[in-house]
């Protein structure tokens, strides 16, 4: 019973998310199942494991949260993000400016903006190019979605989102870690999405599917083609300042995000009347996106206080396949135990990783399997960002998911079979 609880308890919270109940609530509940189903106390469970889980996990990522949260609002509010993605969209045309726009995400990802804020930031372009391109408004979601969690965050060497610089504070490794086959994944994945909405998009034109708006996004199209005063090729100045210092000069990523978003604060002060409040509300949007990634993580630490657990952690191990491989499977269940890309990224290095590198794994091909698994295969319903991504766009799970589970977990699935061939024939 204790293994088929986990296994009703991680299904529930699916479920549960699925019918939008918000994340808390759905994670107690799941809880509750757990404590019933292994015979363990649900107030001890809650306080001495979801509890202890929740906090370790702020308190070892706090900084991290709060400067992406300050960085993510400067870019907004100094225009910097806009006249950036603008830049990008402007190199593809109106019938493909989705590609462009999409592009543009994936390089606010990879230059470090928290992919919770990167949703608000990036939700009006894509509105203007669909409108632009004439495409059902239903695919949105999939595409915010695939071109912030999938190689930008796990797979593209040198990127600067948790789930490339966990593996590093557990190891030391670099965020360039395991660069060719990292770059090889980022390929593969990049051409699998352009193949993949080329369809999407094809398929809805011969459908007969057009944009669909109403006066409030129509409005807001409008507001975000309004021109800026800023000089594209200075808004990317303060994403490549982070690459070069976490990269280049080994800088802790929260001293590289202060430093870019002071530089972004100088370059667009035109547009900062209010700098203390530009500030103030920055902080103030870290609440929301940490509590989210700290609950599924405080999920997965009452999931991994039961037998149960170690039975499926234990068996994973025993398969009498390649360490990489079984690595693979046992950070892909930490991805979708937590529903959290840098949560299942933490979990899956504290419990693994020194038992992976004594089974003869390298460092750094431990570090971008675990990267790529826990990102892929954490994009499941309740997932924290998808939730976002949604209730920002104004869809359903039911309505859009599975243009999400196509562009994301299967994508990220075929880059993590790369990624063991390639560790196969490297090591």
């Amino acid at each position: 019973m204790n293994l088929a609880g986990i296994l009703i308890a991680i299904v529930l919270l699916i479920i549960l998310i699925y019918k939008r109940v918000s994340l808390i609530p759905a994670t107690l509940i799941c809880v509750l199942v757990l404590a019933v189903t292994n015979g363990m106390n649900f107030t001890e469970l809650v306080m001495g494991h979801y509890a202890v889980s929740l906090a370790d996990f702020i308190a070892k990522y706090f900084m991290v949260f709060v400067t992406n949260a300050l960085f993510g609002k400067i870019m907004e509010e100094t225009l910097l993000a806009a006249a950036f993605s603008k830049m990008i969209g402007k190199a593809f045309g109106d019938r493909n400016a989705v590609y462009g726009a999409m592009l543009a995400t994936a390089l606010l990802s990879y230059g470090g903006i928290s992919v919770f804020v990167i949703v608000f930031t990036v939700y009006p372009i894509f509105l203007a190019t669909f409108q632009k391109a004439d495409l059902p408004r239903k695919l949105i979601p999939a595409c915010i979605m695939s071109s912030s969690c999938t190689f930008p965050l796990s797979m593209l060497p040198g990127g600067a989102q948790l789930n490339n610089i966990i593996p590093s504070q557990y190891m030391g490794t670099s965020p360039l870690a395991a660069f060719p086959i990292g770059m090889a994944c980022s390929v593969l994945c990049m051409g699998f999405l352009y193949f993949y909405f080329r369809y999407e998009f094809n398929r809805a034109r011969a459908k007969g599917e057009h944009f669909d708006a109403d006066e409030k996004i129509l409005e807001r199209i409008s507001r975000f083609q309004q021109e800026t005063d800023v000089k594209p090729w200075l808004s990317a100045l303060p994403m490549v300042l982070i690459i070069i210092l976490i990269n280049g000069f080994h800088m802790d990523l929260s001293y590289a995000v202060l430093c870019a978003s002071a530089l972004a604060m100088f370059i667009g002060r035109k547009n900062l009347p209010d700098k203390l409040n530009t500030i103030n509300e920055g902080i103030k949007n870290v609440g929301s996106a940490m509590v989210t990634t700290a609950a599924s993580v405080g999920f997965g630490g009452a999931v991994l206080s039961c037998s149960g657990a170690k039975i499926i952690l234990d068996a994973i191990a025993a398969i009498s396949l390649s360490p990489v491989i079984s690595l693979s499977i046992a950070a892909s269940f930490a991805g979708l135990l937590t529903g959290n890309g840098g949560g299942g990224c933490d979990v899956a290095m504290s419990l693994l990783s020194e038992q992976y590198l004594a089974m003869g794994v390298s460092k750094e091909l431990l570090h971008r399997i675990v990267a790529i698994a826990t990102a892929s295969f954490s994009c499941l319903p309740h997932n924290g960002m998808l939730i976002t991504i949604m209730d920002t766009c104004g869809y359903s799970a039911k309505q859009a998911y599975k243009y999400i589970f196509i562009s994301s977990v299967v994508s990220g699935f075929l880059c993590l079979v790369l990624a063991n061939v390639m560790g196969y024939l490297l090591t």
